[in-house]
């Protein structure tokens, strides 16, 4: 097999490892599961951060995002935090914005990205993992034009 054929075959199997059916978000509210609230996991079965992570495919051709909304109560000073998959766009998309409601009021932020309705990391072990996988698609890319 030529160096060239290799490099194509390499190409197009990292190629199809990045390709992605549908948007992962957490699905999750900490009214049913305290864990939720800041995805800390105390138990040892339950893996830190990913258990509520769950796909969300298109419905029709509106694309799915991740939303996270927090609802704060004002009679009894109550919050929740609800993590869910969203398909109706909202006002904006990767910001956040406030609802004013009779009794409560809400903080909705949407997302596009993988699990980005979860913890505050930037870059997640995917999010580097596809980081690393385009520095070596262009290191490769880069070796081809050289030779």
């Amino acid at each position: 097999m030529s160096t060239s054929l290799a490099y194509a075959v390499l190409i197009a199997l990292i190629a199809n490892l990045l390709s992605v059916s549908a948007l992962r978000c957490h699905q999750c509210n900490s009214h049913e599961n305290e864990d939720c609230a800041s995805l800390l996991v105390n138990t040892p079965r339950a893996q830190r951060d990913n258990q509520y992570l769950t796909d969300c495919v298109a419905k029709g051709e509106q694309q799915a995002f991740c939303r996270k909304t927090v609802i704060k109560f004002e009679v009894n000073h109550e919050h929740r935090i609800e993590r869910s998959c969203g398909w109706i766009e909202e006002k904006s998309q990767n910001s956040c914005f406030t609802a004013d409601n009779e009794g409560y009021k809400q903080i909705i932020c949407t997302c596009s990205d993988e699990g980005c309705n979860g913890a505050t990391s930037l870059l997640g072990p995917r999010q580097m993992g596809y980081s690393l996988m385009a520095t070596i698609l262009s290191l490769i890319v880069v070796n081809l034009i050289n030779h």
